[in-house]
């Protein structure tokens, strides 16, 4: 009973994993994305970076690094990543 719950578990984060890869690689794949990446996030990581080199104040320094922390986690390939090493992760699981 419990190996048919965990797997039942394990089937349905699958599922959920495989709609998420799915999506990161359609967006990935979009002109819509590179444009995005390129003409603002770049942009505004290129101009925080910058500033920091420049800043005295600590607490912009705090902020600014913040920001480009922020502007990193928009890295989806990174999260494309993470998820298909977890999705390949259950399907070993579920097919030994």
């Amino acid at each position: 009973m419990a190996k048919e719950q965990e797997n039942e578990r394990l089937t349905e984060r699958l599922e959920e994993l495989t709609e998420i890869v799915g999506a990161l690689r359609s967006i990935l794949g979009s002109k819509h994305w590179t444009v995005l990446q390129k003409q603002i996030f770049d942009v505004e990581l290129e101009k925080a970076k910058k500033s920091l080199a420049k800043e005295n104040d600590t607490t912009e320094v705090f902020r600014l690094q913040g920001k480009i922390r922020g502007n990193s986690i928009v890295k989806l390939e990174n999260y494309l990543e993470k998820f298909e090493h977890e999705l390949q992760a259950i399907k070993y699981k579920l097919n030994g």
